[in-house]
């Protein structure tokens, strides 16, 4: 639509142009100038559109899968705890029944036995399940420190916690780079390292 402003100028109104019947908004126009067909474009914006759509829908959780989750994370969260308050019979409490744990069991009293205090963060990078077995992906990083000791020790790794069970996880296993008997790789005279 055109018109005449004021001194008889032509105005051209963008926002809404008739050609060959149809309406055009401004992006419309745009685009015809650009040689541009409208259905392409109207195309377009309906993809982008569906696009918007799509991603804006709540993805669905299995409530049982969530609980799941949960689950790991605070039986992990209580294997850390009990290691940093040094308690021996909530750790054991938290581990499977096997004769391939007493010796993680050892050197876990062990280190409550060498260091006062123990301070230890995790932080999981990935969850693995396959069915009752759980594998726990994670970072660490700690410090452990002695009376005797003007600095405490301090480590860091990674290491996989392994997890046996539907209702009550229990600890099977521990791969990798683990926290645990940190008096056992110290060895006697060694000054404490700062990392």
């Amino acid at each position: 639509m055109r018109g005449r402003g004021l001194h008889g100028a032509r105005i051209i109104y963008p926002f809404l142009v008739f050609r060959q019947g149809g309406p055009y908004n401004p992006i419309m126009f745009a685009a015809m100038r650009c040689g541009v067909r409208p259905a392409v474009v109207w195309g377009i914006c309906g993809i982008v559109g569906l696009g918007g759509l799509a991603c804006s829908t709540p993805s669905k959780v299995n409530p049982a899968d969530a609980a799941r989750v949960r689950k790991i994370d605070a039986t992990v969260e209580r294997l850390r705890q009990a290691y940093t308050s040094k308690d021996a019979d909530a750790f054991h409490g938290l581990l499977m029944p096997a004769e391939s744990l007493r010796l993680l069991e050892a050197e876990i009293r062990r280190d409550f036995a060498a260091y006062d205090r123990i301070s230890l963060d995790f932080a999981i990078d990935r969850v693995m399940v396959e069915g009752s077995d759980v594998a726990v992906f994670f970072h660490w990083q700690g410090q452990w420190q002695r009376k005797s000791d003007e600095q405490p020790q301090r480590e860091r790794g990674h290491a996989v916690i392994r997890l046996v069970g539907d209702q009550n996880l229990a600890l099977s296993g521990v791969d990798g780079d683990a926290p645990f008997g940190m008096a056992s790789r110290r060895f006697p005279g060694e000054r404490p390292r700062g990392r």
